[in-house]
């Protein structure tokens, strides 16, 4: 049985075959009771092992494991944990067409086009831009992680919450793909965005929770 450290490599791997970061860019974390295992500071994703991640005692914030220095982010993964116990996984990307997207100021928590959008990102909330790797992004990102589970940061990227590994991952997946398609529906016409009428009728489908209940399933 792979490890949770085995385990974030993998998708870490994942993440960067799949171009939502480039170089040493974005950061990753699982919870293993009140250790957060992190991305180290200046790794790619696709060049670290198990050994090289860092272990955070979620308490005191304190490195305990690991030879390197953490993600410089460090502060915004302990902080989305402490407010959100239920939240098992952090995965922040700096993916392309999204970051292009909301860095021209739009508002990609209220700009839903498809199902997926509002079927498997949870809740969805877009903050401001503040100075990467300080205590004020911190503080900004996890009180908008306390009600939402993608988290869309302006001239910045995304953090999208899991309660496993699947689910960060395919929610980085799918705010990736809805960028692109709607830079596309905007380039030929007008992206026709979902009403709000159209949201809740799509999440009182049985076929909306279910696909909560497989990507929440170990």
């Amino acid at each position: 049985m792979s490890s949770i450290k085995d385990e974030l490599v993998q998708y870490g791997r994942k993440i960067y075959a799949a171009h939502l970061v480039v170089g040493g860019g974005g950061n990753i974390s699982a919870r293993d009771d009140e250790t957060i295992w992190m991305k180290p500071s200046g790794f790619a994703m696709d060049d670290m092992g198990p050994d090289d991640l860092c272990g955070m005692a979620l308490d005191s914030g304190r490195q305990t494991e690991g030879p390197h220095k953490p993600t410089s982010e460090v502060n915004m993964h302990l902080a989305i944990y402490r407010v959100r116990p239920d939240v098992k996984v952090v995965f922040h990307t700096h993916s392309p067409w999204l970051c292009g997207v909301v860095s021209a100021g739009i508002d990609m928590a209220r700009k839903p086009m498809f199902a997926e959008v509002v079927n498997d990102l949870g809740r969805r909330v877009t903050v401001p831009y503040v100075t990467p790797t300080t205590q004020t992004l911190a503080d900004l990102v996890a009180e908008a992680a306390s009600s939402a589970e993608t988290i869309f940061m302006a001239n910045h990227g995304v953090c999208a919450l899991g309660v496993n590994m699947k689910q960060a991952f395919y929610r980085c997946l799918i705010v990736e793909d809805a960028a692109q398609s709607l830079v596309a529906a905007a380039v030929v016409g007008t992206p026709q965005i979902l009403t709000r009428e159209q949201e809740e009728d799509l999440m009182s489908q049985s076929g909306p929770q279910h696909r909560v209940k497989m990507m929440e399933r170990p």
